[in-house]
């Protein structure tokens, strides 16, 4: 019998492998992804650092146990002490004009407000649908894309920092969480998470889809 996450995977693998040939992927698989995209991207994601700030540490007062929130404490520690100064590093090395790319775009606002809505109002077990929803989508396509080439550095460190055995290890605890989660719930709380992860995925592509003109 397939784990809980493994079902999750198998009801919305439709919406799984769009995000996994979805035009931004493939064109970093290809190596043609346009910088102008690139760096629209990077303000985009640069912007929701912030909120997965916000959504780890819902994590952490909502879990269950010291257990959990020592590991997602670790998570807020990188998120605040690496991926914020990294973004900040990029965004000025490419004299990327931040104030000139919209953060109102719908598909950047439904992912964002949407994320941010479920993790103060929903539960622990959301949370951790959410993130991983987003963090093993990631690492899947990543994986894949880092056997070929990226002649932007940039491009090519994005894809190995979602690709290498650190962030597997995060994305692969969110998925063992979520399979515990799931044992002590009843198949309509089931049921109710599956719904979650396929708008997380959507709201994934949509937010990929954003960084076009």
């Amino acid at each position: 019998m397939p784990s809980f996450s493994e079902r999750l995977l198998q009801e919305h693998q439709a919406a799984w492998q769009e995000m996994q040939q979805h035009r931004f992927v493939c064109d970093i698989e290809q190596d043609c992804l346009p910088a102008d995209v690139f760096n629209r991207y990077l303000v985009f994601e640069g912007d929701f650092v912030e909120t997965a700030i916000a959504i780890f540490a819902f994590g952490v007062a909502k879990a269950p146990g010291i257990r959990q929130q020592r590991w997602l404490i670790g998570v807020l520690n990188a998120l605040v002490d690496t991926q914020i100064a990294w973004f900040d590093e990029v965004i000025a090395r490419r004299k990327i004009d931040v104030s000139a790319t919209p953060g109102d775009l719908p598909g950047v606002k439904r992912f964002r407000d949407g994320m941010l809505s479920v993790a103060k109002q929903g539960s622990y077990d959301d949370i951790i649908t959410l993130m991983f929803g987003a963090e093993w989508m990631y690492y899947h396509w990543c994986k894949r894309v880092s056997a070929q080439t990226q002649r932007d550095g940039d491009v090519r460190r994005w894809v190995d920092l979602h690709a290498e055995e650190a962030f597997y290890q995060q994305a692969n605890w969110l998925k063992e969480e979520l399979d515990s989660c799931a044992a002590q719930l009843n198949e309509q709380q089931k049921s109710e998470l599956s719904a979650l992860y396929g708008k997380v995925l959507r709201w994934e592509i949509d937010f990929h889809s954003a960084a076009y003109p």
